[in-house]
């Protein structure tokens, strides 16, 4: 039985009110809180979402706060849910809370800029925080992609030392406890500021659950009232769009600034990171209203639809589109690879079939792009392969637990089966120190 949560603060993450939990109640590990909070000690939560909680710590919750206001008021849900179709936003929103799936499989979540890879926080803010409620807390508008300003203070916002990711070895840490006291750094780029003020409203706009009009005819309406777009709604210039979004988002230094073929999948339907649509919004003049809440006739949404014929029509420099991919699938690739892709850690195999799904990119798409199809192959291994890393990483994470375990806990963490044990053998011994092999061996056998 949780017996004691405390409050929820405004915009609190959800992760960083767990870490309280863990600071306030007296545990002297993090093990020992987390085996309360979640429904297996192995089921890591999340930083950004929920995580599959245990039974104790849902019926807690639900005593104190519905399920469906934690998500959308204390996840970053509506970063990644907030422009996608009206069933699969539903269905996301339902996973998160009630039936646990890793949000991998609910949203493209694309691998993180590097200016994002930390946990960030605004340090007047943090004063203000310990002024009026005796300490701080991690704040979800400051964990946006792609912004590096506070929008409330105007100030830079600071980097701490917690990772942004759900990493494997999954630790609580308070913002009370890791964020350092530091003199704001105010940012004296208005437009930069005007941009972080535009994304950090439209996140914080309530998520529509009713309509359900495509972003891309949105933002189609939107285009022909500008001159990216001939009087017909024909013929797009979406090369000249996304060739003076640059020099404007280059000029106000935003970080991750959208390519052509980010602009393209998102105007055709295809893609709806929330980072690339507020900056296709927010320079094409459109208001919040108009970008989260948008009133189009089932007319307009069709002559949307019609126009994707110009899909075909656009003449692609493939080099320059392999070039700009490469290192984002590299990132992507080796997320996979190492396992910090997932809630759980665990080491994936990178095969073609995620890679197209996970960066949007049409199949047999790596044949004609030779540089990403060489970040592919280094990461290429079989399904043996694999296998053996996923034994020793598990191997590795039961160790670091200090308690006795067996070949079932192997295989409940890595899934693999005991009859293919004989083709993997091998392939832990190359992998791995003799030591370590000998002890998996003799654990398997």
């Amino acid at each position: 039985m949780i017996a004691y949560l405390p409050e929820l603060y405004p915009d609190e993450l959800a992760y960083s009110w767990f870490c309280r939990y863990y600071a306030h109640s007296g545990y002297l590990t993090h093990k020992s809180a987390l085996e309360d909070i979640l429904y297996k000690r192995h089921n890591n939560p999340s930083k950004e979402f929920l995580g599959r909680l245990g039974f104790d710590m849902t019926e807690a919750i639900k005593r104190k706060y519905s399920i469906e206001d934690i998500i959308l008021k204390h996840t970053m849900v509506p970063q990644y849910a907030r422009f996608i179709p009206l069933d699969q936003k539903k269905n996301a929103v339902y996973h998160i809370g009630y039936d646990f799936c890793d949000a991998h499989h609910l949203f493209a979540i694309l691998p993180r800029h590097e200016t994002d890879a930390f946990l960030k926080y605004c340090p007047i803010c943090a004063n203000e925080d310990r002024e009026k409620y005796g300490e701080t807390y991690w704040h979800r508008l400051h964990q946006l992609r792609n912004i590096q300003i506070c929008a409330n203070h105007g100030c830079m916002l600071q980097n701490s030392t917690v990772p942004a990711k759900s990493e494997g070895d999954f630790t609580l840490c308070p913002a009370e406890t890791n964020i350092e006291t530091k003199e704001p750094v105010m940012d004296e780029n208005k437009d930069r500021y005007a941009f972080t003020k535009y994304m950090c409203d439209v996140f914080n706009s309530p998520v529509d659950f009713e309509k359900d009009i495509p972003i891309s005819a949105a933002l189609y309406k939107a285009m022909k009232k500008s001159r990216y777009m001939k009087n017909s709604g024909r013929s797009r210039h979406t090369k000249q769009l996304a060739d003076d979004m640059q020099v404007f988002y280059r000029n106000i230094g935003l970080p991750d600034i959208a390519s052509i073929y980010q602009i393209q999948r998102v105007l055709l339907g295809n893609r709806y990171d929330f980072s690339v649509v507020c900056q296709i919004a927010y320079y094409l003049g459109m208001s919040i209203s108009e970008l989260t809440s948008p009133t189009l006739t089932e007319k307009e949404v069709s002559e949307e639809q019609d126009s994707h014929y110009i899909k075909n029509r656009e003449i692609i420099d493939w080099s320059l589109y392999d070039a700009e991919t490469a290192p984002k699938l590299e990132a992507m690739a080796r997320s996979i690879y190492d396992g910090t892709a997932n809630n759980s850690g665990r080491p994936e195999r990178v095969s073609e079939k995620i890679i197209y799904r996970e960066m949007g990119l049409p199949q047999h798409r790596l044949e004609i792009l030779p540089m990403c199809r060489a970040v592919f192959d280094k990461y290429t291994e079989s399904y043996e392969e694999n296998w053996a890393r996923r034994i020793i990483w598990a191997y590795k994470k039961l160790s670091r637990e200090n308690k006795p375990f067996y070949w079932s806990d192997i295989r409940a963490l890595t899934g693999v089966k005991k009859s293919n044990i004989e083709k993997v053998i091998p392939h832990i011994r190359k992998q791995t120190t003799r030591k370590v092999a000998r002890d998996i061996i003799r654990i398997i056998e």
